[in-house]
């Protein structure tokens, strides 16, 4: 499998595994499981598998990274 980038979201699958959450924001994929059970990250359950939309990994991505990403479904909604 190709080791996704915090830079090029537009390369990232539609929807993310917790190993590749884990591995976009440098944490240990129990972490990504226990996010999920806490309610901190949004994902919906594939039979015994969590599946995570990527625009929901967007609060977890640091700003600096954020400002420089590329129009997409990732990005963060405008404020009003």
């Amino acid at each position: 499998m190709a080791r996704l980038s915090l830079h090029a979201p537009e390369d990232w699958p539609e929807v993310l595994t917790t190993t590749q959450v884990a591995g976009l924001l440098a944490i240990n994929r129990e972490t990504v499981r226990q996010m999920i059970e806490r309610h901190e990250l949004p994902a919906a359950r594939v039979g015994r598998l969590w599946r995570v939309a990527p625009e929901d990994v967007w609060p977890f991505v640091p700003p600096g990274i954020r400002a420089r990403w590329p129009p997409g479904a990732w990005r963060e909604p405008p404020a009003d």
